[in-house]
């Protein structure tokens, strides 16, 4: 199910870590998945509004009539989003509590203002770097708090930043890390 998911949002790359810490399975067909999330939602217009969908759509779902490719993969991420809220918090709790590093994986521009062919000037990188205390516990609790893509990524790159270039946030220039453009981005712990 997870082996089909790719992203280019730091949020969902997020929510698909947390899935390697389930204890139970979520739904697995559409119909059983939507179930599920009209459990957590308050009507089936605002479920539908969330999934970029209409009503209409949805009810042919519920009802085995029709099969969406692109409607399915909205429904499976949002259930990864909401499924084992409990199990997420507790994952998250040890990783900040303990230390512990969060490893990304991806493939963007990334690079911060340097002299004209340096090395460290911006361009496309893969990459596979550790994010070290205390950008983990950052990274998650601005997650848990509704922070943009945007204010996510800048967390990713700082962290990136200090351990791939080898420099601290507090020296002067790094603050102009940035990552955008990501093709695909994955995190595990």
């Amino acid at each position: 199910m997870l082996d089909r998911l790719h992203t280019d949002s730091v949020a969902e790359a997020l929510d698909i870590a947390d899935a390697h810490h389930w204890t139970r399975q979520p739904p697995r067909s559409d119909r059983a998945r939507l179930r599920f999330l009209m459990s957590r939602s308050t009507d089936l217009a605002t479920l539908a509004s969330r999934l970029n969908t209409t009503p209409q759509a949805l009810q042919r779902i519920l009802t085995n009539q029709v099969r969406n490719e692109a409607l399915s993969q909205a429904i499976l991420k949002d259930v990864i989003r909401l499924w084992q809220p409990r199990i997420r918090r507790r994952a998250h709790r040890v990783l900040a509590e303990q230390q512990h590093s969060l490893w990304v994986q991806f493939r963007g521009w990334f690079g911060f203002n340097a002299a004209a062919g340096s090395s460290d000037d911006g361009r496309v990188r893969s990459l596979s770097e550790a994010l070290h205390h205390p950008y983990p516990a950052r990274l998650l609790e601005a997650r848990h708090s509704g922070a943009s893509e945007r204010e996510l990524r800048s967390i990713v790159a700082d962290g990136i930043g200090e351990s791939y270039f080898r420099v601290s946030t507090g020296r002067k220039g790094l603050h102009l890390v940035r990552l955008t453009d990501v093709d695909y981005i994955e995190f595990s712990y």
